[in-house]
């Protein structure tokens, strides 16, 4: 396994971005529901002849349930419950399926915070998740220790800040885990740099960022994974999302550009990219493929470049200058580009200081 690793999620048995995936992500509600369920998933991962495999809880199926307001429960003696109307998931269940499919990393059960930009309303969402994930944190530890302690865990961090992550931290006492994983939908790219330096204060050298494959996230995770963590790893539906709705994922700079059947393409527009479903085509032969065969042709790019640019970013970040090269080179925007050098190389320089001051800085 690379330092830094782009996780597959999303995949199905039926629908994937090629035919061998190095690293998959399955979660528990949809991929270990039940005895069958399970028995699908191993089929998958046997078929795409995956090397690493991490398994989410499903917390993020949880924070659409309660988006969507669906019935949200929390009984162990029921079976895990995902449908239109209701969604049923403990720490049990999770730990359950840990020890069955015998991923590589299972990460812990939590309830999300939501997305909130204003103060008193970020702390009264994490206050009203509080709770449940101190009690969710130690059921996962407990039942970990007890059925499958040889499988690393990752801890799941809902914060909206340090103050809230030390506070939380400060009341698992006793929680033993081998990294964290951490949603990035609440926090700026500065954000993210600052919780990974209070990861690496507190000793933790394993981190998965959940959801994202936004080419500055993939850059913060390349030059962690190049100088501070042993190991940095990501995952996101975006290869299959966007080709659903056919969206081509730029190759340079990950953002997304319609190709659908409807969509007026300039002739002259030349296609660039190194990817070998794109070799040899045009937009034009693109847009009029079938929508079915438009769509595999969409979720196979979309991955590829994905994967091209986490290799491209790791291989390019053995120091902030360089990696502002790559970055210029792939066409993102220069002030997106300078706030991340910035963020990077003050918290290379204050990484073993006050983290305070580090947090005063980045503001």
């Amino acid at each position: 396994m690379e330092k830094v690793n782009n996780f597959c999620a999303g995949v199905e048995f039926h629908v994937a971005p090629a035919k061998h995936v190095n690293n998959v992500l399955v979660n528990v509600p949809d991929d270990a529901c039940s005895p069958s369920a399970i028995d699908l998933t191993q089929r998958m991962l046997r078929a795409l002849t995956t090397e690493y495999v991490i398994l989410d809880s499903g917390g993020y199926q949880i924070f659409k349930a309660e988006k969507d307001g669906l019935k949200i429960s929390f009984d162990e003696n029921r079976p895990v419950i995902r449908d239109g109307f209701e969604i049923n998931l403990t720490p049990v269940h999770v730990v359950d399926a840990a020890a069955i499919l015998k991923p590589d990393i299972f990460v812990g059960l939590d309830f999300p915070i939501r997305k909130f930009t204003e103060p008193n309303e970020q702390k009264l969402e994490f206050m009203r998740k509080l709770g449940f994930n101190i009690i969710f944190a130690r059921e996962c530890y407990e039942h970990r220790i007890k059925i499958c302690p040889e499988i690393p865990y990752f801890q799941p961090i809902q914060c909206y800040n340090l103050e809230q992550f030390d506070q939380f931290m400060g009341l698992i006492t006793g929680v033993t885990y081998d990294g964290f994983s951490m949603p990035v939908r609440n926090l700026s790219v500065s954000g993210i740099i600052l919780f990974m330096i209070r990861f690496y204060q507190m000793g933790v050298r394993q981190v998965h960022i959940l959801g994202t494959s936004k080419i500055m996230v993939i850059a913060v995770a390349a030059f962690m994974a190049r100088h501070l963590f042993d190991w940095v790893s990501f995952d996101a539906t975006t290869w299959r999302k966007w080709a659903e709705l056919s969206w081509y994922m730029n190759p340079h700079n990950l953002l997304d550009e319609r190709i659908a059947q409807n969509v007026k393409i300039d002739e002259k527009i030349r296609m660039d990219c190194d990817c070998p479903f794109c070799k040899g085509k045009t937009f034009t032969f693109i847009k009029n493929l079938p929508e079915t065969e438009r769509t595999g042709f969409l979720r196979s790019h979309n991955w590829w470049v994905i994967e091209k640019a986490t290799y491209d970013l790791y291989k390019n970040s053995s120091n902030v200058i360089e990696l502002k090269r790559c970055l210029r080179a792939r066409g993102a925007k220069s002030e997106d580009i300078d706030e991340l050098c910035k963020a990077l190389s003050l918290a290379d320089s204050l990484k073993n200081g006050d983290i305070r001051v580090l947090q005063d800085l980045l503001k």
